[in-house]
C-alpha cells in the first residue's frame, strides 16, 4: 500500500478476530475503520470515540499483547525494581529484547496500537458540526477525542525517542492530525518539539470542549473530564521541564480524587470507583480482555503466571509504618511478592490509567525542580501522611536530593502502573539492578504457597543486569527505546 498508517491497518487487521468480548460500558464494538453503519456524524461522536478507547485497551495480538494495559506492565519490566519471574511472561522485556527489535510482534503491536487509536480520534476531530447538531454532546466527544490523541502522542513521544529535556530537536514519530485513507501521504518522523506543540494544543482545546462535562457515574471513568486533561497537562509540562504550570495543573487534576489511608483499600488496584482514581477501563464480564493483564501481575492467585515479583532491596526503601509495606511477602520459590494488584473473584479486573497520588508527585517533583523547597513538601507530606508516614524532613536536604527522594518516593507509589522505564528516560538515568550478594542468597525465608502452606527457600533477585550484548546498563541507551515496526519503515520510506 502508498500510506504507512493505511499499511497498519491491512496487515494488523485481521487480528481483531481475537478479542472477542463486547462492551457493555463503551456500548459499542471496536472501530477500525468507520463503515456505512457507523458515518462520521455528530451524533455518531460519541461512539467512536467509545470504539477507539475500546480498541486501545482491549485490542490484543497474543495473550501477553492485549491492550495498552500490556504495554504499561512491558515499561515496569524493562525499569529497576520488578524482578521477572523466569518462563513466565514478559521475560523478553525484562530482557530487553522486544520492542527494541522491528521485526518484533510486540514492536508491531505497540505502535498499530497508539496510530490506529490516533486515526480513530481524528475521525471524530474531523467531524464538522451546523446548527442542531452542534450539541453538548457532539462537544464532549470532540474533547474527549482530543485528549485521547494528546495521551497517545505523548505516549509515543517518551517510547520513541529520548527526553525533550535532552533534544527537543529529534525526530521521533510521524504527527497525523487528519483521519487516513487510501490518498493519504505517508509521513517523515515529527520532532520532538513538533509533537508536544500538538499535545499542548489538543489539551488546551479539550479543556475547553469539556467545560461542564460531567461523568454519569464510575463506570464512564475511561470518558477524560477536565480532570484528566489537567492530570495528561502535568505529565506533559513535567516532560517539558515547565515546573510550575506542572504543579498547577497536577494539584487541579488532583482535586476531588481523595487518597487512600489504609493497605485493605490499597491492595487489589482492581476498582474503577477507588477514590483515587481520576482515569481507567472499567471491565465486566462480558467485556474482560484487559483483565487478563491481572494473571501476569496477580502475585497471589492460583495458577496464574505471576510474573511480576518485586527486588527483594525495593523493599528496603519502605518505611515501617507505611501502608504499602504490609503488601510484600515471600512467596512462591523464594520470590518477593507484592501484592498490590488483584484480580477479582470473577475474573476481571478494573485497569487504573491516572490517579491523584501521581498528581501530588508531579507537583511535588515540579516544585522542587523549580527551587522552592518549602512549597513542594506540601504535595509530598499529603501523600505521605495518606500512606501512614510522618512529614518528609526537609532540614539540610539540597534541592538534588529532594528531587531523588521524590523520584524513589514516584517509584515505590507507582510501582506496576507504567512509569518505570518512561521516568528512566526523562530523568536520563540509568536502569540499576542490584543483583543478591553471596549473603543475602543464602538466607532462607518462609515463602507462602499457593494452597496456603509455608515452605522454605533462599531469596531470587534479579537475575538479568546488562543489556543482551553484555554491556553495562547506561543512560540514554537505545536498548530503553521502541523501534518503528519493519514493516512499517519498509511501507514508509520516509521514516528511514
Amino acid at each position: 500500500m502508498k500510506t504507512s498508517i493505511k499499511n497498519i491497518v491491512i496487515w494488523v487487521t485481521g487480528l481483531f478476530v481475537i478479542s472477542s468480548c463486547s462492551g457493555d460500558f463503551l456500548d459499542h464494538k471496536p472501530t477500525d475503520a468507520v463503515d456505512a453503519g457507523l458515518v462520521p456524524i455528530p451524533s455518531n461522536a460519541g461512539r467512536i470515540f467509545n470504539g477507539a478507547w475500546y480498541n486501545l485497551f482491549e485490542y490484543s495480538s497474543t495473550y501477553a499483547n492485549i491492550g495498552y494495559r500490556a504495554l504499561m506492565l512491558q515499561d515496569d519490566m524493562m525499569a529497576n525494581d520488578v524482578v521477572s519471574r523466569p518462563m513466565y511472561g514478559f521475560n523478553s522485556s525484562y530482557q530487553f529484547d522486544d520492542v527494541a527489535i522491528p521485526s518484533n510482534n510486540r514492536t508491531a503491536f505497540a505502535w498499530y496500537l497508539m496510530y490506529k487509536t490516533i486515526d480513530n480520534c481524528n475521525t471524530v476531530i474531523s467531524i464538522q458540526a451546523t446548527g442542531d447538531d452542534d450539541t453538548s454532546d457532539f462537544r464532549h466527544a470532540q474533547g474527549q477525542a482530543y485528549a485521547l490523541r494528546a495521551f497517545c502522542y505523548l505516549h509515543l513521544a517518551q517510547h520513541y525517542q529520548f527526553t525533550y529535556l535532552k533534544d527537543k530537536t529529534a525526530p521521533a514519530v510521524p504527527l497525523y492530525t487528519e483521519p487516513t485513507g487510501p490518498g493519504t501521504q505517508p509521513k517523515g518522523k515529527a520532532t520532538l518539539e513538533e509533537l508536544y506543540t500538538q499535545i499542548f494544543k489538543d489539551l488546551k482545546q479539550a479543556q475547553t470542549l469539556l467545560d461542564g462535562y460531567v461523568r454519569s457515574d464510575d463506570n464512564s471513568k475511561f470518558k477524560p473530564n477536565t480532570a484528566v486533561v489537567n492530570g495528561l497537562l502535568a505529565r506533559a509540562y513535567l516532560l517539558t521541564g515547565q515546573w510550575e504550570d506542572a504543579a498547577k495543573s497536577a494539584l487541579a487534576a488532583a482535586n476531588g480524587y481523595t487518597l487512600m489511608t489504609d493497605a485493605k483499600t490499597y491492595m487489589g488496584f482492581n476498582d474503577i470507583s477507588n477514590s483515587e482514581w481520576i482515569w481507567g477501563q472499567p471491565q465486566s464480564v462480558s467485556q474482560s480482555d484487559a483483565s487478563y493483564n491481572f494473571y501476569y501481575i496477580d502475585v497471589v492467585t492460583p495458577d496464574a503466571y505471576n510474573s511480576f515479583m518485586a527486588d527483594p532491596h525495593f523493599m528496603d526503601q519502605f518505611e515501617a509504618n507505611d501502608i504499602r509495606r504490609e503488601l510484600f511477602q515471600w512467596m512462591r520459590e523464594g520470590y518477593l511478592g507484592y501484592r498490590k494488584f488483584r484480580i477479582r473473584s470473577d475474573q476481571t479486573g478494573d485497569i487504573v490509567v491516572m490517579r491523584s497520588a501521581e498528581m501530588y508527585l508531579i507537583a511535588a517533583e515540579g516544585l522542587a525542580r523549580k527551587g522552592v523547597l518549602e512549597e513542594a513538601v506540601k504535595p509530598l507530606n499529603t501523600l505521605r501522611n495518606a500512606r501512614g508516614l510522618a512529614d518528609y524532613n526537609l532540614t539540610g536536604k539540597t534541592q538534588e536530593q529532594m528531587v531523588a527522594d521524590i523520584l524513589m518516593e514516584r517509584r515505590r507509589e507507582l510501582w506496576g502502573e507504567g512509569f518505570g522505564i518512561t521516568d528512566i528516560l526523562r530523568t536520563q538515568q540509568s536502569v540499576v539492578r542490584e543483583p543478591l550478594t553471596e549473603e543475602e542468597a543464602t538466607k532462607e525465608y518462609e515463602c507462602w504457597q499457593q494452597d496456603g502452606s509455608y515452605k522454605k527457600y533462599n531469596p531470587e533477585g534479579h537475575w538479568f543486569t546488562s543489556f543482551p550484548d553484555g554491556t553495562p546498563f547506561t543512560p540514554n541507551s537505545t536498548y530503553y527505546l521502541y523501534a518503528i515496526p519493519e514493516k512499517e519503515t519498509n511501507a514508509n520510506t520516509n521514516l528511514k
